[in-house]
């Protein structure tokens, strides 16, 4: 039995939930659906990819797997076929991106709404998360990240880089003293990031050749930077905040930069993808909307002009 045809079988079950309509689908009868998903099963992965009942369907752990594998297969088939066929293929299928929950989705939205509208085939499937994901793992075609450490064997390209800024309401400032060095952070209510690395809770500090490293303490921790932007906003504390998240509340002044004389580092924003020969073009189309996005110097801040500090 064809196995490319077993696997369109299981991938039609699976996207229409139902093997009669897989069948029509494919213009074949229900009981031979059957048999395509019973031979994948049985003679290649050996072992059950469907839990089926009378009233429901869903995939068992190698079943997600294995579903997986196919529709990446199916897709870069069509693909190679569009490019055979004409000198430019249309950006069609499902498209996979997971978005770093620190890069505030104001910035990275636009991108995927414009991407959507302009390319009407393709089914946009996006998850916002603030852990680590794996790509090939759990099946996403690219990722856009924030990260001061980024650490993959895939291929990475940098889009822009936002500094660290420390800052708090002019509030705040007026019932506390200022902070003239890093160890003064100490004495205030420090609205932390927290997440997997404990290291979120350090707040670095560098200048003229040193460095100062405060835990950040306080009354809130949060893992949206977000939430902690707005506590700051109503006085409630300091936090250190990447300038993609607050430059627009620095330039209005409702935010105050504090310890402006040192450099509290910075985050990359990267797009990570699969190491291919050949990018899909539903792939490629959307790192050339993304290039350029935030200017053509990824190592510069196009969030900050510096000139926000109190």
């Amino acid at each position: 039995m064809d196995k490319f045809t077993c696997m369109v079988a299981l991938t039609k079950v699976v996207e229409l939930g139902s093997f009669a309509e897989a069948a029509r689908r494919m213009k074949v009868s229900a009981p031979m659906v059957t048999k395509y998903i019973l031979n994948l099963e049985q003679n290649v992965v050996g072992t059950k990819l469907l839990n089926r009942s009378t009233h429901s369907l869903s995939l068992t752990e190698v079943g997600q797997l294995y579903h997986q594998r196919c529709v990446q297969i199916l897709e870069d088939l069509e693909e190679a076929e569009a490019v055979a066929g004409s000198n430019s293929a249309v950006p069609r299928g499902s498209l996979k991106i997971c978005v770093s929950g620190a890069f505030d989705l104001s910035h990275v939205g636009p991108v995927l709404l414009e991407y959507a509208a302009r390319h009407a085939d393709v089914r946009l499937d996006v998850t916002v998360s603030n852990h680590f994901v794996d790509l090939v793992e759990e099946g996403f075609d690219l990722a856009v990240r924030a990260s001061n450490d980024l650490r993959t064997n895939l291929t990475k390209r940098k889009l822009a880089t936002s500094r660290m800024v420390a800052c708090a309401s002019p509030a705040y400032l007026k019932r506390n003293p200022q902070p003239e060095i890093p160890e003064n952070l100490l004495h205030h209510n420090c609205l932390a990031l927290t997440d997997a690395a404990p290291t979120y809770q350090q707040w670095r500090f560098e200048r003229d050749g040193r460095n100062s490293v405060v835990q950040a303490l306080g009354t809130l921790r949060a893992t949206s930077n977000e939430l902690l932007k707005q506590a700051a906003l109503r006085g409630q504390g300091v936090t250190l905040q990447p300038t993609f998240n607050v430059h627009q509340e620095l330039k209005a002044g409702t935010l105050q930069q504090v310890l402006a004389d040192y450099d509290a580092g910075s985050l990359g924003i990267y797009v990570v993808y699969s190491p291919r020969r050949y990018l899909a073009t539903k792939v490629r189309s959307f790192i050339e909307l993304l290039d350029g996005r935030w200017g053509t110097d990824p190592e510069a801040d196009p969030f900050w002009n510096g000139s926000h500090a109190p």
